[in-house]
């Protein structure tokens, strides 16, 4: 039997005397189902007054692109919770890394039309460039290859953020995905993903044509296009 003094401790809520709260046991928490049949409790004239959930299956189940941004909108919002003072930034690292290079995954993927089996995304990069070339008769811009090759470097299987640690084929173990301290500023994470994921859901579709959507101060970049 394991030594209860070991196993970690729930974040349950307890009212003052230290007994456990019954609000949390509830019948209906334990035992409703969470997949249930749409119908009449469901129906509401708008999705901020409620009732809220999720509908998922048959016309529900969304492109890889819409995907993509519900997991770059879930890590935008983590972000703006650390900002208001909600949460303390070292709660939320994993999450919101994970969360921003699984919509990059998600979002490539839809971009070139098919489901490679890889997760790598310096692969995925160079797919996205042939694609572009094929398709518009101009190379993926420089910077947006290299930011995705950036986080490849870290996290080339997608596991760096989901498991804290990364395979390596050459000696066949697990190993740390970042070999020594690194720092990634907030405000620079959330802009450079900004910049990024409007690159490209709003100009690869005419990567060649006018690029619509722009979140650049600097001109530095422009001649990319």
């Amino acid at each position: 039997m394991a030594n209860s003094s070991k196993l970690p401790k729930l974040a349950f809520p307890v009212e003052p005397s230290g007994v456990q709260t019954e609000r949390v046991f509830t019948r209906e928490a334990m035992t409703r189902p969470l997949f249930e049949e749409p119908g009449d409790h469901i129906v509401r004239d708008d999705p901020i007054s409620g009732p809220q959930g999720f509908m998922v299956g048959d016309e529900f189940i969304p492109t890889r692109i819409e995907m993509a941004q519900q997991y770059f909108d879930a890590a935008h919002l983590l972000l703006e919770s650390i900002k208001r003072g909600d949460w303390e930034d070292y709660k939320l690292v994993s999450p919101a890394l994970f969360l921003y290079r699984h919509s990059l995954e998600l979002l490539v993927k839809g971009l070139l039309g098919a489901s490679p089996r890889t997760h790598d995304l310096s692969e995925l990069a160079d797919m996205l460039d042939a694609t572009a070339i094929a398709r518009w008769g101009r190379p993926l811009p420089v910077w947006i290859s290299a930011r995705l090759k950036e986080i490849a470097a870290i996290d080339p299987e997608s596991t760096a953020f989901r498991y804290g640690e990364n395979y390596d084929r050459a000696i066949k173990a697990n190993v740390p995905p970042v070999p020594s301290a690194m720092y990634i500023s907030l405000p620079h994470l959330q802009r450079a993903m900004l910049t990024l994921n409007a690159a490209l859901q709003g100009a690869i579709a005419e990567v060649a044509v006018n690029h619509p959507v722009r979140y650049f101060d600097e001109l530095d970049f422009l001649d990319e296009f």
